[in-house]
C-alpha cells in the first residue's frame, strides 16, 4: 500500500483485489483533502497572524495605533479551528515531543514566577499560538506555503527598510534611525533597533535560496532569488549590525555545506575561512571586531552579563519571568548614574530570569525542533524544502539569540510549531505505511502468493518515529545548558 495512504480500518481478511480497491478509495479521499486544504481557513489565519507579527501595521498606521488586533485574530482563529475541526493527520493537542516540551516550559515558568497569575496570563497567548499553528499546518502544501509566506514577510520587512533609505518612510522610523546615528531601524516594535532588524531580515538570504533558487525555475533563479537576496542584504548593510553579518555569513555557508559531497564541503569551508573572512572585514563597523574592549556598548553588555550570572547563581530558579534587569554605572557629565542595560542575549536573560532549570526547558524546546528536522529523511522535493527551511530558521534563531533578546517572543513558539507540524505529517505517514504493511501481510497469508503480492505492492517498510521525550532528549538539553554556561563564562573571562 502506498506510503501516503491514510489510516483506515482494515477488514479481517481482505483479498488482493479488495486491497487495491481500498487504495483507490484512499487516493480519492486524499485528492478531496488536498482540494479542501485550499479553503482551509485555519491555515489562512496562521498566515495572517504571521504577517501581523512581522509587519505590525498597528504600530505605524494611524487608525490602528493602540488597537489590539492580535486578540481578535486569535479568537477568530480558534473558533475557525474548532468549527471546521482539526485537519491535522495526527489528532490531539499533546501528541508530539514538541507539544510536551512547550507545555513543560510553560508550567515551569508559571511555577517559578513571583506572581504565578501574571506569568500564566502573560505566556498563555504564546502557548495558544503554538498549538493553533501546529494544528493549522495540516498538509505538506500548507507547511511549504507557510514557510514561503514567512520568507516573503522577511523580505517585505527588508523592503520597508530599503525604502526608508531612499526617502520613503512608511513605518515612520526615520527618527529611530537618527537616534542610532544613522543605523537603519524601523518604527515597529519588532524592528525598532538596528540589531533586531538585521537579525530578522538576514535569514531571508539563505531561506530564499532553499525556497526559491534550489531546484527552481529559470525565472526563480534569475529574477526572484537575486531580488530577495539583494533587498535583504541591502537592509542588513544599512543596519551596520556586526552580529547579523556573522550569522548571515554562517547560515549562507551552511546552505552550501549540508548534504553536499565531501569535496564540495571542503571547498566551501576553505573559501569561507579565507575569502569569506576577508570579505567580512569590508562590511560596516567590522573593523571594530579587533578591539571589542574599546566598544562601550560591548563593555556595557558584559557588565550586564556578569550581573545576570550573579543573579542566576544566587537564585536556583531565577529571579522570575521577565524580572531581571541590569543597572550599570554611567557617567553623565560630572556625575555617575545607574542606567538600565539589556543583556542583548536570550540565553543570558533566561539564565537570570529562570535559572539553570528554566534554561534547560527553553533549550529543550529548541532541541525538539532541531532533532525532528535534522534527522528527518524526506521523500520528495516538497518535504525536503520544508525540512531545510525549518532547520535554517531554527539555527538562525539559535545563533541570533546570542546577540539579541527574543527569548519570550512569539517567534520561538512559531518555529517549534512548524517543526511539530512536520513531525505530525511524518508520524501519520509512517502509521499509514505500517497499516499498509499489516494489510499486505494479511493478503499474502490468504492468497498464499507472497512473491507476487510483494512485487506488486512496491511499498517500503515503516520507519521508526520519535514519539515521546526520553532520557536522550533530557541529556541533550542538559548538555546544551552546559555548553551555554561554558560559552557565557568564557566570554566574561576573555573579553
Amino acid at each position: 500500500m502506498p506510503a501516503s495512504s491514510q489510516s483506515i480500518a482494515a477488514p479481517a481478511s481482505p483479498s488482493a483485489g479488495e486491497g487495491r480497491e481500498l487504495e483507490l478509495e484512499l487516493d480519492e479521499e486524499q485528492e478531496k483533502a488536498s482540494a479542501a486544504a485550499g479553503t482551509d481557513w485555519s491555515f489562512r489565519f496562521a498566515v495572517v497572524f504571521l504577517a501581523f507579527y512581522y509587519i505590525r501595521p498597528q504600530d505605524w498606521i494611524a487608525g490602528m495605533a493602540g488597537v489590539n488586533v492580535i486578540r481578535p485574530i486569535m479568537l477568530a482563529w480558534g473558533l475557525v479551528l474548532l468549527g471546521q475541526g482539526s485537519r491535522s493527520p495526527l489528532r490531539g493537542w499533546l501528541r508530539t515531543p514538541h507539544d510536551w516540551a512547550i507545555l513543560a516550559f510553560y508550567v515551569y515558568v508559571v511555577w517559578s514566577a513571583p506572581s504565578e497569575a501574571d506569568a500564566m496570563k502573560g505566556m498563555f497567548s504564546l502557548v495558544v499560538f503554538y498549538y493553533l499553528t501546529s494544528q493549522s499546518l495540516s498538509t505538506w502544501e500548507n507547511v511549504l506555503g507557510y514557510l514561503k509566506a514567512w520568507n516573503v514577510l522577511l523580505v517585505s520587512l527588508a523592503t520597508l527598510g530599503v525604502l526608508q533609505t531612499v526617502g520613503v518612510d512608511i513605518t515612520l522610523g526615520k527618527a529611530v534611525t537618527d537616534s542610532y546615528f544613522g543605523r537603519l531601524a524601523l518604527g515597529t516594535w519588532m524592528a525598532d533597533n538596528p540589531n533586531a532588524l538585521a537579525h530578522t531580515v538576514v535569514a531571508a538570504i539563505p531561506l530564499s535560496y532553499v525556497l526559491i533558487f534550489w531546484r527552481g525555475t529559470v525565472w526563480d533563479r534569475m529574477v526572484w532569488f537575486p531580488t530577495y537576496a539583494a533587498l535583504a542584504g541591502w537592509c542588513a548593510w544599512e543596519t551596520e549590525s556586526k552580529g547579523a553579518f556573522l550569522v548571515g555569513g554562517g547560515l549562507t555557508m551552511l546552505v552550501f555545506v549540508v548534504g553536499r559531497p565531501r569535496w564540495i564541503q571542503i571547498l566551501v569551508v576553505a573559501a569561507a575561512l579565507t575569502a569569506g573572512v576577508g570579505a567580512l572585514s569590508f562590511l560596516p563597523r567590522m573593523d571594530q571586531m579587533g578591539d571589542l574592549r574599546a566598544d562601550e556598548g560591548v563593555m556595557g553588555r558584559l557588565m550586564a552579563w556578569e550581573m545576570a550570572k550573579t543573579a542566576m547563581e544566587q537564585n536556583t530558579f531565577g529571579v522570575g519571568w521577565k524580572q531581571f534587569l541590569a543597572y550599570i554605572p554611567w557617567l553623565e557629565g560630572t556625575s555617575w548614574t545607574l542606567e538600565p542595560k539589556s543583556t542583548h542575549c536570550s540565553y543570558v536573560q533566561i539564565g537570570a530570569d529562570l535559572g539553570r532549570y528554566g534554561l534547560f526547558f527553553w533549550l529543550l524546546g529548541l532541541w525538539t525542533a532541531f532533532r525532528s528536522m535534522a534527522f528527518f529523511k524526506s521523500e520528495d522535493e516538497t518535504e525536503e524544502r520544508c525540512r531545510r527551511a525549518t532547520l535554517l530558521l531554527v539555527l538562525a534563531y539559535a545563533a541570533s539569540n546570542w546577540m539579541i533578546n527574543r527569548e519570550y517572543h512569539t517567534e520561538y513558539y512559531l518555529l517549534i510549531a512548524v517543526a511539530s507540524a512536520v513531525h505530525r505529517l511524518r508520524w501519520a505517514r509512517e502509521a499509514a505505511v505500517q497499516e499498509g504493511e499489516t494489510m499486505r501481510e494479511a493478503e499474502e497469508v490468504e492468497a498464499d502468493e507472497d512473491a507476487e503480492v510483494s512485487s506488486a505492492s512496491g511499498s517500503r517498510k515503516p520507519r521508526a518515529v520519535w514519539k515521546r521525550l526520553g532520557i536522550l532528549d533530557a541529556g541533550m538539553a542538559a548538555l546544551l545548558v552546559y555548553g551555554v554556561l561554558e560559552v557565557w563564562a568564557y566570554i566574561l573571562v576573555n573579553l
